[in-house]
């Protein structure tokens, strides 16, 4: 009786759990604009990695839907999925193809262990790509009072992953890379995702740097960061469309551009 109480709410909850997905059609040759591979197994950038170029796989919509909420398996799919971010075998990926296609296969290896579930497949991907291992909270006229910590990884392990992150994913990237942005750009495809608005996300976005540059310890804000919220915005709504949208694909452009901007200058170097 338990079980098809529990049944009943899943079918109630999502009503298109037992029907196939539709995608929505996208122009043709806009592969920045979905971030799909290209019909020859390849991005405009060029050849992706073997493990980001394996095709989607087919996953029961009702298993998709219940992947969000199999508690035990979403908290050790982020244990896993932070063990390869370490390993030796993504290190060599970062070497041999670079940061931006190290994203792709960092995200697609995140949706097949979810299931193809897009909203635990960000919550992974997030939990994974933070850069911080605590935030300190700083009240005004008496400084940081509360130190949160946002991972329970030991302290070897958690530098090992940081190490490990992809920075150079920009044209403009610095010397010193920017792997704080990852965090922006699926902490907002997340969001998005969740919401089904960019605008939403992007309130959220302008919310956290608000808090960010008055209560948090050495927070700032910067313009790049608001434009990768941006980027990963669109990714999280295209992500709901079209399970097989890579990352690479709104990252290609420098971050100092709009991304309306980088979608034109795309279009117009694109034959």
């Amino acid at each position: 009786m338990t079980r098809c109480a529990v049944f009943l709410l899943i079918l109630i909850a999502f009503p298109s759990a037992l029907r196939p997905q539709e995608h929505e059609a996208q122009p043709a040759g806009s592969t920045e604009e979905t971030g799909k591979p290209a019909a020859n197994g390849s991005t405009q950038a060029g050849q992706l990695p073997a493990a980001a170029m394996d095709s989607v796989e087919e996953v029961h919509p009702l298993l998709e839907a219940l992947a969000m909420f199999a508690l035990p398996k979403i908290l050790q799919d982020g244990v896993l999925f932070k063990e390869y971010l370490r390993s030796e075998e993504f290190r060599g990926v970062r070497e041999t193809d670079g940061d931006q296609r190290a994203v792709d296969v960092l995200f697609r290896r995140a949706l097949r262990m979810c299931w193809n579930n897009p909203y635990s497949t960000l919550v992974i991907v997030l939990a994974a790509v933070l850069d911080h291992r605590r935030v300190g909270v700083r009240v005004p006229l008496f400084g940081p009072l509360i130190w949160i910590p946002l991972t329970s990884e030991f302290p070897g392990d958690f530098a090992a992953r940081r190490a490990a992150l992809p920075s150079r994913m920009f044209a403009d990237s610095p010397a010193w890379g920017d792997r704080d942005k990852l965090q922006h750009f699926f902490g907002s495809a997340l969001a998005a995702a969740l919401t089904e608005s960019e605008e939403t996300a992007a309130r959220v976005g302008e919310f956290v740097e608000w808090g960010e540059d008055m209560f948090i310890v050495e927070g700032t804000v910067e313009s790049r960061d608001s434009e990768a919220n941006r980027r990963g915005a669109r990714f999280g709504l295209a992500l709901l469309r079209d399970r097989s949208v890579l990352p690479s694909a709104f990252m290609r452009a420098p971050l100092h551009m709009q991304w309306q901007d980088s979608l034109d200058l795309h279009q117009e170097n694109t034959p």
